[in-house]
């Protein structure tokens, strides 16, 4: 009756569970186990036979698996478990005590000991199963959780319009979504185990092992797809992925084509920097250019210059032709004028016909960044000077040209513009087709070094030139030993003028080569003369040429050595080129080689004013040099300054270390003579001695003093 009634409490639980609490129907269900444990608890009472051991036995263990079936079903339910197991245990011990017998008394403790193991186990057994319950819930739930997740997940990669890739600890690529395919170009399976080390353009490499090493990686710029071989730009980010652990085993990388971005915002960077009709940078562009060489030149004051240009009557061509004409004019002028000038030079356009050349980085000496200035001008007037062909017509145009040069770290980059514009002006002024600069100081000097060049280019060929030439002494003999041959010049228009500056202008404009083959030739021949005139002065045995970088550069220069050699008769070790240290700092090799042809001719070597531009003992060491000049400069206030002494004595050292002779230069009192001649140097050169003249004063010395020089006695 009782498992009747609790069966058909079940069942109604299952149909009308909510119309109750569940307070309620707990308190029923325990109703139902306590009507149950009094049901079998009777059971000692009825089922115990005094005396009869098998039926007590059997009873006993009965009870025992009521109990321990009760473990079982009742587990989730602490205080009905214990509830119905001290109501079905209790009689019995009951029973036992009152056979009144020491066997029942010890069964009777037992049994109590048992329920107590029973109370104590249920509650243990009660956490584990609520707990495993509990386990089983939330596992339940954070599987839902995580199928929800990789739903959404699959949702995202296979459907966001991004490329998204997966790649692990070794740089494979082991998952791709449709849209990473479909940016790359690329198969699927090309792309799925595609190895990332391989790749070609490896701009992206850093990107990718940040991520490996625990860190977001980020890159955005070009990048040339592998298959496809495309040329586009990307944003990339990469992110570690990390196992339960912690441990990174590979990671995420999101990239999108930003090609049409980036391309569309060039394109008006372009038209907001770059004048619409010729292409060139406008005036806002040049602004930014100019402060750029403005910080450098404050910096490290590395001039720049900026020029001017302003078409001559233009606009009598645009006005009487049409402005398709003029446009197509200008369009014409920005292409010459970027042939002209050199690779770095930023030509703008800043309106009508006036165009600006930014030229940077000319030098830190503000006459050769002039000089620069006024080549690159010339070379535009003569660009600009030749017919331009537009739509038929024949168009003669000329160009006035102002020029100015930043000159103090005040000047801002209007200033150095309206300074260009003052001087173009100035330029149109004086009949156009020319060239001013701003600084006046500056603008005559340009002056005069054209006038310079252009008399140069005539003085060879007019008999301007003139040789002179200076002893170098023996100390330890005082006996005349050669001599140096220097380059005089007097111009007709100009007069005399120091080789210290037309000597430059000869190299840049290329005039030196002919020039130093006519010194070269004429001393070495006037050198030979004397050897016949004078065999008695054995000891004049040199003559010594200075040799330009230009010069030494030169292609044919071994050949014309040896031509002259041959044709002068003279011994080739009584030849000796005098090279400064700005022939060897660019290519050592190349120079070496030259130098090595040279000493197998028997020439001798010397290293001209040493100490004073790049000097390396690095150079002594490689480079078959055979003499060492010690420049004037240091010999000027030996009797005073002790550094220089100090640096005399150092240098004639090293020579000795190096098996060079020594030459000191500028000799022109006995406290410098007596300090040189102590420092045992070989040679010198100097007005204590003689100054260079001409070479009939020259023949005249050697016949007079026997090839010894009086003034060292």
């Amino acid at each position: 009756m009782v498992s009747l009634w609790r069966f058909i409490s079940l069942k109604r639980f299952e149909k009308e569970k909510e119309h109750f609490s569940t307070e309620k129907w707990r308190r029923i269900f325990l109703a139902g186990v306590i009507l149950s444990a009094l049901t079998w608890a009777v059971t000692p009472c009825m089922f115990f036979i005094s005396g009869d051991f098998t039926y007590q036995t059997i009873t006993a263990i009965f009870i025992a698996g009521l109990s321990s079936g009760a473990m079982s079903s009742l587990l989730p339910l602490l205080r009905e478990l214990r509830i119905f197991l001290t109501i079905i245990l209790v009689p019995l011990i009951l029973q036992f005590i009152l056979q009144g017998t020491s066997i029942h008394y010890e069964l009777a403790a037992i049994i109590s000991l048992y329920l107590l193991l029973l109370l104590y186990i249920s509650k243990i057994f009660n956490k584990n199963y609520v707990d495993s319950i509990k386990s089983q819930l939330l596992y339940q739930i954070k599987l839902d959780e995580l199928s929800r997740s990789e739903q959404k997940f699959e949702t995202i990669f296979k459907g966001v319009p991004i490329g998204i890739f997966f790649y692990d600890n070794n740089f494979i690529i082991k998952e791709v979504n449709q849209e990473f395919v479909y940016f790359l170009e690329a198969p699927r399976n090309f792309l799925t185990g595609l190895d990332l080390n391989t790749i070609k353009d490896k701009r992206i490499l850093p990107t990718l092992q940040a991520a490996l090493e625990g860190i977001q990686g980020f890159y955005e710029g070009e990048y040339k797809t592998l298959f496809a071989k495309k040329e586009i730009w990307i944003n990339m980010t990469t992110s570690p992925l990390r196992d339960i652990s912690g441990e990174i085993i590979g990671a995420i990388g999101i990239v999108s084509d930003i090609t049409q971005r980036v391309l569309a915002q060039q394109h008006i960077e372009h038209q907001a920097n770059y004048d619409t009709l010729t292409d060139i940078p406008n005036r806002m562009n040049l602004l930014k250019d100019i402060n750029k060489e403005i910080l450098r030149f404050k910096r490290h004051g590395r001039i720049f210059g900026i020029i001017f240009l302003d078409l001559d009557h233009f606009k009598n061509i645009n006005d009487s032709l049409g402005h398709n004409i003029g446009d197509e004019l200008l369009k014409q002028t920005a292409k010459r004028l970027l042939d002209a000038v050199r690779a770095e030079d930023v030509v703008a356009r800043i309106g009508g016909d006036e165009f600006v050349i930014l030229a940077p980085d000319l030098s830190n000496n503000e006459k050769i960044a002039a000089t620069h200035l006024e080549y690159i001008a010339l070379k535009i007037h003569e660009s600009l000077n030749m017919v331009f062909e537009v739509e038929g017509y024949n168009l003669n145009i000329s160009s006035s040209i102002g020029i100015t040069l930043i000159s103090h770290d005040t000047q801002d980059a209007d200033d150095l513009l309206k300074h260009a514009d003052i001087a173009m002006y100035q330029s149109k002024k004086e009949g156009r087709n020319t060239t001013r600069f701003y600084q006046s100081e500056m603008d005559n000097w340009v002056k005069r070094r054209l006038e310079i060049e252009n008399e140069l280019r005539q003085a060879a060929q007019n008999g301007e030139f003139e040789i002179h030439y200076q002893p170098i002494v023996e100390f330890a003999t005082s006996e005349i030993a050669g001599a140096e041959a220097l380059l005089r010049w007097k111009s007709p228009k100009l007069g005399e003028i120091f080789p210290d500056e037309f000597i430059p202008i000869a190299e840049e404009s290329g005039l030196i080569f002919g020039i130093g083959e006519w010194v070269l030739k004429n001393a070495v021949e006037q050198f030979t003369q004397w050897q016949k005139r004078f065999p008695n002065i054995t000891t004049f045995r040199k003559i010594a040429v200075n040799v330009s970088s230009y010069q030494f550069n030169n292609k044919d220069f071994l050949e014309q050595i040896e031509k002259i050699i041959k044709s002068s008769d003279i011994k080739a070790n009584n030849l000796e080129l005098e090279l400064t240290e700005s022939i060897i700092v660019k290519d050592i090799d190349s120079v070496r080689d030259k130098m090595l042809h040279l000493r197998e001719l028997g020439v001798n070597l010397s290293i001209d004013d040493f100490g004073t531009g790049y000097s390396s003992l690095s150079y002594l060491k490689k480079l078959p040099f055979t003499t060492l000049k010690i420049d004037k400069s240091f010999t000027h206030d030996i009797q005073d300054d002790v550094d220089d002494k100090e640096l005399i004595s150092t240098i004639i050292t090293i020579a000795k270390n190096f098996n060079l002779e020594v030459v000191i230069e500028g000799i022109e009192t006995y406290e410098q003579y007596f300090f040189a001649n102590e420092k045992r140097s070989k040679y010198l050169q100097g007005y204590y001695c003689s100054r260079p003249i001409d070479k009939e004063s020259f023949s005249l010395m050697l016949a007079s003093s026997n090839g010894i020089c009086d003034k060292l006695f």
